[in-house]
């Protein structure tokens, strides 16, 4: 199979006498997906790609503090913090009394994740119905990237404290962004017309849920592959604006700099995600609300009767729980990597990365599962190898040819994880749910990406060695492959078709008024007595 027949299939021009039409019916009333729409959707990826989150707005959230901050430790009052040396302890008057500099990221992080475990729980389920996926994903854009471009105004040491609640709002709308988008991908790719034809033709299940799953694998790839070219870009464009002849003045003056690569990175992802928002057919639509519920109700409800059937939903759960540690070895690698000019190593081995093992998946006709857990044991041969560093000092990630090695394995094995990690969880997740479960996705996600750096900090302030929190990294990764491998996807699927038939009854069931969670019982809609 070559790279165009593989990489480039175009999913708009296939051989119809492949899928011969048949009796069934496309189950989702949607208009199909269309070239424009689609092309969009990976746009918008492009520009969503993270790189001011976790660089130029946390940079200058720092920056402003440390020099609006005084020296706790200095006999004379007011003392200015030590801009030249990081270790000097550094306060900041904070309500009636003083906090440390560093403590303010933590804070921004609880509170980050509060405010999105509630948005995710109470509007995830909400995507999944009428235009608000789109609706969501709008807001949360506009915010996002003007919290990017608002920072050219806080250029004073005393506005840190508008900078800290820009940098919470641009967390917050940066992480529904991701969700939100994650989820309208499932829909995208099912009413692709080659998946369409497959579904709506007389090929055996087994045989539609493979071309199924080879395109939900092709979207997810290519739109990481895209985020990825993005962050290429960006931080390629901003590199050169450093070494120009006059870029030396502006990566001199470190609020500027980052000022401008905050606005660069905003400006960048409007020009990328109006595309999406504009091909998007008015069409797609999901279902209106079940008549129980409203719009801060929806999601509390369809949540509560997810967990209620999580035996028979138990591989969709054990994949979150799974999902929770190896997306925290993930932030906590990046974490101990940090953010430097290797990066732009790491973009182009991202994109190679994504390539590469798409078509290796292809080729030999890897499931989503496998494909995940060779991602994932290839990712984990980076705190493997940092644990040799514990017991030698020349090998182990301790000089700089393994530092670029590092960089690059990081790039091309971690980025595929982004992209096949959410094509798991489409398929273990009810049709018409995406936007539940992709929200309890955002919530296992923020709440892990804190406590793998928290616990390596804790390890090293113990031992006084960074390598020690290597093995605590490499666990985050074997314990979910284990997790991972006893999941059974056939099963799965039976699984979800009887969650699907349970769900409709339900809903029957309300829209008929004779609905209630006291007397109705997932038995009683199986047989029929509901």
């Amino acid at each position: 199979m070559s790279l165009k027949e593989n990489f480039f299939t175009d999913p708009f021009k296939f051989d119809e006498s492949l899928y011969s039409p048949g009796d069934k019916e496309v189950i989702e009333k949607q208009v199909p997906t269309t070239r424009k729409e689609l092309w969009g959707y990976y746009l918008y990826y492009n520009g969503d790609n993270g790189l001011p989150i976790f660089s130029y707005i946390t940079n200058l959230m720092l920056y402003l503090p440390y020099n609006a901050g005084f020296d706790p430790t200095s006999p004379t009052p007011n003392t200015p913090c030590n801009q030249n040396d990081n270790t000097k302890p550094c306060n900041v008057y904070f309500g009636s009394g003083s906090v440390p500099v560093t403590s303010l990221s933590l804070y921004i992080q609880a509170i980050g994740f509060v405010i999105q475990f509630l948005l995710f729980t109470t509007f995830g389920a909400l995507a999944d119905y009428g235009r608000w996926n789109v609706r969501i994903l709008f807001i949360a854009t506009i915010i996002a990237c003007a919290t990017q471009i608002i920072p050219m105004a806080f250029q004073d040491a005393s506005s840190w404290p508008a900078m800290m609640a820009i940098t919470i709002i641009a967390s917050i709308s940066y992480g529904t962004t991701l969700v939100f988008y994650a989820a309208a991908f499932p829909t995208l790719t099912y009413n692709l017309p080659i998946v369409r034809a497959a579904r709506a033709s007389n090929m055996p299940e087994e045989e539609v849920a493979l071309v199924t799953e080879k395109w939900l694998n092709h979207v997810s790839t290519i739109s990481t592959t895209w985020s990825n070219i993005g962050l290429l870009l960006v931080t390629g464009s901003l590199a050169a604006i450093a070494q120009a002849p006059y870029g030396e003045s502006i990566i001199g003056n470190y609020p500027i700099f980052n000022n401008i690569g905050t606005a660069f990175c905003g400006a960048f992802w409007v020009a990328n995600a109006i595309w999406y928002f504009i091909w998007i057919p008015k069409e797609r639509v999901g279902p209106p609300l079940p008549k129980e519920t409203n719009v801060l109700t929806v999601g509390w409800i369809s949540l509560f009767r997810a967990v209620r059937e999580a035996r028979r939903l138990k591989y969709a759960f054990l994949y979150i729980i799974a999902y929770f540690m190896f997306s925290d070895g993930v932030s906590t690698i990046n974490s101990l990597l940090g953010t430097t000019l290797l990066n732009l190593v790491t973009g182009i081995a991202s994109i190679l990365g994504c390539v590469v093992l798409l078509w290796f998946q292809k080729l030999v006709g890897l499931s989503t599962k496998w494909a995940l857990m060779i991602i994932l044991g290839a990712t984990a041969l980076i705190p493997l190898w940092g644990t040799f560093g514990i017991g030698f000092t020349t090998w182990g990630i301790h000089t700089k040819t393994e530092l670029w090695l590092v960089f690059f394995w990081s790039g091309f094995a971690t980025a595929p994880v982004y992209a096949w990690q959410q094509t798991m969880l489409a398929e273990l997740t009810p049709k018409g749910k995406a936007g539940l479960f992709f929200g309890l996705f955002g919530v296992a996600n923020k709440a892990s990406s804190w406590i793998g750096p928290l616990v390596i900090g804790a390890i090293t302030n113990v031992t006084n060695n960074v390598w020690d929190g290597w093995p605590f990294v490499l666990a985050l990764f074997v314990i979910p492959m284990i997790m991972i491998f006893f999941i059974d996807e056939n099963q799965a699927r039976i699984d979800i078709a009887e969650y699907d038939r349970i769900e409709a009854d339900a809903e029957a069931a309300a829209a008929q008024g004779t609905y209630s969670p006291e007397t109705y019982s997932p038995e009683k809609a199986i047989s029929g007595k509901l």
